[in-house]
């Protein structure tokens, strides 16, 4: 392993044959990342919800109390039909006025025509069952027939009274098509012997539902009163959730703050344990050995004595080994407080990991780089990841770690000479493996670094961190 604080122009190595090109892990991690919504938001979609329900039942409410208007509207202009029926009409209808006789009509014309205005009736028109028009005050439309529709045909069978939009395109209401829009009102009645006879009365629509808007505001008060109250429980309780849920944050967090602090006070108190304990022994043990071994090799020499002198230096060889993997091993369980300086040993340390395992790491930072402890404990932590999977999945022969500066920003480059893999499913479906992939673009999207990926099956694999402000 070499280390050093030269720029990295040459000193990162491609592997063999065309390298794959760089995609970037930040989009695709950030998609698949789950959103914990804040306390304000929540808050908001419940106020939100309840807004939209109370406009949508005033809103409901304002309908019904217009049809409750309308209803009662139409159900008032039955009522005066059969006002006009049982007091106007019946009692004045008679053998000669069905037959036609001119001077009953006359008659019969006289009684009602001072009246029907006053019960906003525009026309009347009395049918026998045959569809002819026995009465009319419009006298073009007497003796005249025309077919009864089903409707027509049904209240003279069971004698209920029915309203509706009249229909002016029919030839018997052509006369009142000049009034506009109209309602109209039919109901049986009794003819002087006990025959069936239909009466229609006509009115000017929006007259006949004049009444609607004081029907209506008798009933929205109603609905405004109990749709403001709704909102009016709803404010304090929104209030008490969005006050209970910073509170409930508040606690979530300092449990976490108060769980980190606890591991890393525990990751702290083993660090220093092996720090001050097995490593200084092992490292004690290698100069007792290595001067063990001085001292057998500068005995008189013999064949014993040579090869006691071979098996200290190699004992101490491996227990200089066994020092530097587990000063790697402190700083992957407890990072120091990076700053420019300490940043090229920590990684030393990292990369001497794989020194057991036959790899040759090279790691190479530029002199210029000027990294703060937070980027420079970012760049750590993706070197630390990007050895770990090196070392369990490439069988990589020689790594490449270089920090330089790019622009106003910093670049990591991890590029081992590895198997490689398949880089399409594992981006898209990080769960499948490399799960240290997200983790690492999750890390860097959180800090505003971009990290990227390369690789193909027997190209190895190449890893680069963009840090825009280091």
């Amino acid at each position: 392993m070499a280390t050093s604080h030269r720029t990295a122009d040459t000193g990162v190595r491609t592997p063999p044959g065309a390298a794959p090109a760089w995609v970037p892990l930040v989009d695709g991690a950030a998609r698949r990342r789950p959103h914990t919504p804040s306390v304000q938001r929540v808050v908001g979609r419940f106020v939100l919800a309840n807004v939209v329900a109370v406009v949508l039942l005033l809103a409901g409410g304002v309908w019904a109390a217009v049809e409750a208007a309308e209803d009662e509207s139409l159900a008032d202009a039955r009522r005066t039909t059969d006002l006009l029926a049982a007091v106007l009409v019946e009692p004045n209808l008679s053998p000669p006025l069905l037959a036609g006789d001119p001077r009953a009509l006359a008659d019969f014309d006289a009684r009602i025509q001072n009246r029907i205005p006053k019960a906003d009736v525009i026309r009347l028109k009395i049918w026998n069952v045959d569809g002819e028009i026995l009465y009319s005050d419009e006298p073009r439309l007497i003796g005249q027939r025309y077919a009864l529709d089903e409707e027509d045909q049904e209240a003279l069978r069971d004698g209920v009274t029915r309203a509706e939009i009249s229909d002016l395109s029919r030839p018997e209401n052509r006369f009142e098509r000049s009034a506009g829009q109209l309602l109209e009102v039919y109901r049986q009645i009794d003819g002087p012997s006990g025959e069936s006879l239909l009466l229609e009365t006509y009115s000017v629509y929006q007259e006949a539902t004049s009444r609607q808007f004081e029907i209506w505001s008798e009933f929205a008060p109603i609905s405004v009163a109990v749709v403001l109250t709704l909102l009016a429980v709803q404010l304090p309780l929104a209030h008490r959730m969005l006050t209970q849920l910073r509170a409930a944050q508040r606690e979530r967090e300092l449990l976490q703050a108060r769980a980190l602090d606890a591991s890393t006070e525990e990751r702290r108190r083993i660090a220093g344990s092996l720090h001050d304990g097995i490593v200084q022994d092992v490292s004690a043990s290698a100069l007792l050995v290595a001067r063990a071994a001085d001292q057998v090799r500068s005995a008189p020499a013999d064949g014993a004595a040579g090869q006691v002198a071979e098996g200290l230096g190699q004992a101490a060889a491996a227990l200089r080994e066994s020092v530097g993997s587990l000063r790697s091993l402190l700083v992957e369980i407890y990072p120091p407080d990076l700053d420019r300086d300490d940043l090229p040993m920590a990684l030393a340390d990292l990369a001497g990991r794989l020194r057991p395992r036959g790899v040759d790491v090279r790691v190479t930072v530029a002199e210029d780089v000027e990294p703060s402890p937070a980027t420079a404990a970012l760049v750590l932590r993706t070197v630390q990841e990007a050895l770990r999977n090196i070392a369990k999945h490439s069988r990589a022969r020689t790594v490449d770690v270089t920090v330089e500066r790019a622009g106003s920003g910093l670049v990591l480059t991890v590029i081992d000479d590895g198997v490689g893999f398949d880089l399409g499913p594992k981006v898209e479906e990080p769960t499948r493996g490399h799960l240290g992939l997200r983790l690492l673009a999750d890390l860097a999207a959180t800090d505003g670094a971009t990290l990227s990926v390369r690789s193909a099956p027997g190209a190895g694999t190449g890893l680069r961190l963009e840090v825009p402000h280091p």
